[in-house]
């Protein structure tokens, strides 16, 4: 094809380049221009969370409805007052098959994985292209059936018999212990290293004794600051341990408890509420199994965070994650404890835990959570007639998160970098509005170690994919590793953000998701937002508008 000279286009194109070697001779006379500031290492961020676009991206227009429907049933209270008591009676009518089906298409297949491994794995992919990483969390847990023996009712040895563990139920929690381990594999696989997984200590032990073991610590004041080395250090002193040799190992750690109980306390407490011989081997029985799941965890590169439990679980809970730090937490954070901020001894709890951590400079690892069983333990209370462990506000609550979470940040500015790790658990806007205005003041990144988000799978995806890192085209992301047009590229936020992503058997998984429909009739704005946002985006994807 043929261009006449005096055609149009060669005349515009020439008036083009006349116009810009103007407008360079011009500038090149004035002069020159202040350099612009560097780009802020805080990005824009809505920190009003309402962009339901953002938010739900990685849902199909189906769990858009399904979304907003589960979250309207657990806006009604007279639902959520029985969901136990209707859960038994449905499986009665419908049959435990077809109720379980049923359960699986709504509140189940929104606030959970899966049953299996193999369920939750396309389920962190997508998670993944949104720049939000999956903390797999076996969902096992248990709760005492009975009360055992207290100071006031303790009177008979046969009364404790009752409340030791079968040969069954051990083979049951070492079972527990290899799906935890499973967990971190599928984690190392599917994720990549420097991951999370979650546990519970009470899948791992009989509640009654671990109940009774706290009971024991709470009596005596004992913290793990009481021993020059860690309990496990007993354990990997030597590379190469038979089981019986573990076991003689832990006795020589656990006993002198025993011990101590009875010379100190022989005035105030019966010898039935010492820790009888059987529920020293539950308890070395369970050390074993937390130091195979902390190795499992050093070897593949993830990290494992010990879940918050009931308030008469808790000091145990906290004694065993705090010496799982103390051996394991050297050089890379392999273990986070949990504090639940709902506790009015919360910041005196994590002050202690700090001053230890700093004092034989080892990592400290935390998430910070308001608590999941609040009712639970106000009810407690009042029926057996002790004083209420749990903040008496809401607001009560969020000081006390407050209050820890500056703790925690006077305690990281105070050692090397790197040496304090903390997570903001919460769905509540303000508190991570609050988290976000810290870390602007004390000038922390918000893709460096010192501090991450997370919340739980099918909760609160409008703060999530907010703080997540945005996706972007290959071509973008060719264009960031090789030009300053990154700058142009740079995703929304970058904040590191994860999501609790629960799976495991149905039955299971239930008391989990009763909590769930718990919190938000507590939250009632919250769950409210939850359900507007879902049937903003479904309607938005159902009349095709551009997400």
């Amino acid at each position: 094809m043929q261009v006449r000279f005096g055609s149009p286009s060669i005349y515009k194109v020439s008036r083009r380049c006349q116009v810009i070697l103007c407008q360079l001779s011009t500038s090149s006379l004035q002069k020159p221009a202040p350099l612009a500031p560097p780009p802020s290492s805080f990005p824009k961020l809505d920190t009003d969370f309402n962009s339901h676009r953002i938010a739900y991206r990685y849902r199909g227009l189906g769990e858009l409805l399904r979304g907003w429907f589960v979250y309207r049933l657990f806006s009604i209270n007279i639902l959520v007052n029985n969901q136990d008591k209707l859960a038994e009676f449905g499986k009665r009518i419908l049959g435990r098959k077809l109720f379980g089906t049923i359960f699986q298409l709504t509140a189940f297949g929104h606030f959970v994985g899966g049953e299996s491994t193999k369920d939750i794995q396309p389920i962190i992919k997508n998670l993944e292209k949104y720049r939000v990483k999956a903390i797999l969390d076996y969902s096992i847990e248990s709760d005492e059936k009975k009360t055992p023996p207290t100071e006031s009712s303790a009177t008979s040895s046969s009364d404790s018999i009752q409340y030791h563990t079968d040969h069954n139920e051990e083979l049951s929690f070492d079972q527990n212990s290899s799906k935890f381990i499973e967990c971190i594999n599928i984690s190392h696989n599917v994720c990549g290293i420097n991951n999370l997984i979650a546990i519970k200590i009470t899948a791992l032990v009989q509640p009654t004794t671990l109940k009774k073991f706290s009971f024991l610590l709470d009596k005596l004041k004992y913290h793990p600051s009481s021993r020059n080395e860690s309990l496990f250090q007993y354990i990997n002193d030597t590379k190469q341990r038979s089981k019986d040799e573990i076991n003689s190992k832990t006795s020589s750690v656990i006993e002198p408890l025993d011990k101590i109980l009875i010379d100190n306390n022989n005035k105030t407490m019966s010898e039935t509420s010492v820790l009888s011989t059987s529920e020293l081997n539950e308890l070395k029985n369970l050390i074993i199994r937390l130091n195979e799941i902390a190795q499992a965890g050093v070897k593949q590169k993830i990290s494992i965070m010990v879940d918050a439990e009931q308030t008469y679980f808790q000091t145990a809970i906290n004694f065993l994650a705090t010496e799982m730090q103390r051996y394991f937490n050297k050089i890379s954070p392999i273990v986070h404890g949990t504090y639940q901020c709902y506790l009015k001894d919360t910041l005196k709890v994590i002050t202690t835990d700090l001053e230890l951590a700093k004092k034989e400079d080892y990592i400290f690892a935390a998430k910070l959570v308001r608590g999941a069983y609040m009712e639970q333990e106000r009810r407690k209370a009042r029926e057996e007639a002790y004083e209420d462990p749990t903040n008496p506000t809401f607001d009560a609550t969020t000081s006390m998160y407050y209050e820890c979470l500056n703790k925690v940040l006077e305690s990281s500015s105070e050692r090397t970098a790197g040496r304090v790790k903390v997570m903001i658990a919460s769905h509540n806007e303000d508190t991570i509005r609050y988290a976000l205005g810290k870390m602007k003041d004390m000038n922390i990144p918000p893709n460096g170690q010192l501090m991450s988000f997370a919340s739980l799978y099918g909760m609160s995806d409008y703060t999530s994919f907010a703080l997540g890192r945005q996706p972007l085209h290959l071509f973008c992301l060719f264009i960031q590793q090789i030009t300053i047009i990154s700058l142009f590229f740079k995703a929304n936020s970058g904040y590191h953000c994860y999501k609790y992503l629960p799976y495991g058997p149905l039955d299971s998984l239930l008391p989990y998701l009763f909590r769930r429909a718990q919190e938000n009739r507590g939250v009632f704005i919250k769950a409210r937002k939850d359900r507007i946002m879902h049937l903003k985006a479904f309607q938005d994807r159902l009349f095709g508008s551009k997400q």
